[in-house]
């Protein structure tokens, strides 16, 4: 007997447990819809919990701020000054620009924010649909009630079995994790406290070779060197310790995968296949890490299956323990 393998599309021999031509793991899907049908993976699993939607949210929030922020520069520029007695104004612009926003995401493909859609969960209504932009402005807008009661409403997302907020139980909404197939992997995924060690010790090391630079001040007036060499000296200590501020984590990452701190903690960052990344991708992966600092994005690896941050889910890698 032959089955069809999903992945490629060949016929292979029934026993198969891998396929000869793409490598595909049926194994892996054994496991997947074994895992889909335990009881407990409806109540455990199915929706999403509080810090999750936590995490989420203030990624949301961070984002409709920025865009508030730079609206009140162009009224302050153009109409009005912008000061603490009409400050109120930032919050007219930001709550329907944050209603609007969370319901049109929620009424397309995505079902739900940029900041639901990086952490793989999505909002539906009773049977699993995606909601009607009616019903999700009646959603967000409903999110009103929960900043009223000093967030008592929003609390509500952490109580079983179904966890909905004040928001969802009005407009009869769910929040629920997106049904991935995961392959299995031996990767084993390094811990958010081990992960910051590594991060402070890194920053101290960075730290403390910027201050050795700019203590070479002093040297420089110990020679002969006119005032122009003078200051093209100072000037570029100054862009040294730029270079090694940008190139400390990517010159390091893209050769071994640690740095000195996460050596120390023996983890390190690979791609999802556990492979070393490359120069390019572990610059982009650290001017990224500008969100996970301003958007609290770091708290998302204390909630995804991978400990991911929102800078891991964006550039597709890992930090593992080595």
């Amino acid at each position: 007997m032959q089955k069809g393998c999903p992945k490629c599309g060949r016929m292979i021999d029934a026993d198969d447990i891998t396929c000869p031509y793409c490598h595909y793991n049926f194994q892996s899907m054994d496991n997947f819809f074994k895992k889909v049908s335990d009881d407990n993976y409806i109540e455990n699993e199915k929706y999403a919990g509080f810090v999750k939607r936590l995490v989420a949210g203030l990624f949301d929030i961070f984002l409709i701020a920025t865009i508030t922020y730079f609206i009140l520069i162009l009224i302050d520029k153009y109409f009005i000054t912008i000061n603490k007695n009409n400050i109120y104004i930032g919050l007219i612009i930001f709550i329907p620009i944050y209603i609007l926003y969370n319901a049109i995401c929620e009424r397309t493909t995505w079902q739900g924010s940029i900041g639901k859609l990086i952490l793989d969960i999505e909002v539906t209504d009773q049977y699993e649909n995606p909601i009607t932009f009616p019903v999700a402005l009646k959603r967000n807008i409903a999110k009103l009630l929960s900043v009223i009661t000093l967030g008592i409403g929003f609390i509500l997302s952490a109580a079983p079995p179904q966890k909905q907020a004040l928001n969802d139980k009005i407009a009869n909404t769910f929040v629920i994790n997106k049904l991935i197939m995961k392959e299995d992997t031996n990767f084993s995924f390094a811990s958010p406290i081990k992960r910051f060690t590594a991060f402070i010790i890194d920053i101290l090391i960075i730290s403390l070779i910027c201050y050795g630079i700019l203590a070479t001040s002093g040297l420089i007036h110990l020679f002969d060197f006119n005032q122009i060499t003078i200051n093209t000296l100072s000037d570029a200590r100054y862009i040294l310790c730029l270079v090694v501020i940008l190139f400390y984590f990517p010159f390091s990452e893209s050769r071994t995968g640690s740095t000195i701190g996460k050596g120390m903690m023996h983890i390190k960052v690979t791609k999802l296949d556990g492979e070393i990344q490359g120069v390019i991708g572990s610059f982009i992966r650290q001017l990224i890490l500008v969100l996970d600092i301003f958007t609290l994005g770091f708290l998302a690896s204390f909630v995804t299956p991978k400990k991911q941050t929102v800078k891991d889910i964006l550039t597709r890698t890992l930090v593992i323990d080595r």
